[in-house]
């Protein structure tokens, strides 16, 4: 299941409206919003594919200017 740590800068003043959309979506977690606008999260899904496509979601939202990976891993489940 692979799983990423994203780190999510957004526009001037958007910080708060997109830390709700973010929080809302099924598959991220977030865990921090920080004081110069950027969200700390956690992406997962059930596959690599899933993944790309939540990362893919944010990119396209309104008031974020760009996702950054700071962590990535993928481990096969028993």
């Amino acid at each position: 299941m692979p799983i990423s740590g994203v780190v999510i800068s957004c526009l001037q003043g958007e910080a708060e409206q997109v830390a709700g959309q973010v929080s809302a979506l099924d598959g991220v977690e977030m865990h921090g919003l920080l004081a110069d606008g950027q969200i700390v999260a956690v992406v997962e899904g059930n596959t690599v594919n899933d993944e790309v496509a939540i990362v893919s979601r944010l990119h396209e939202m309104d008031g974020i200017a760009a996702v950054r990976i700071a962590y990535h891993n993928f481990e096969d489940e028993i």
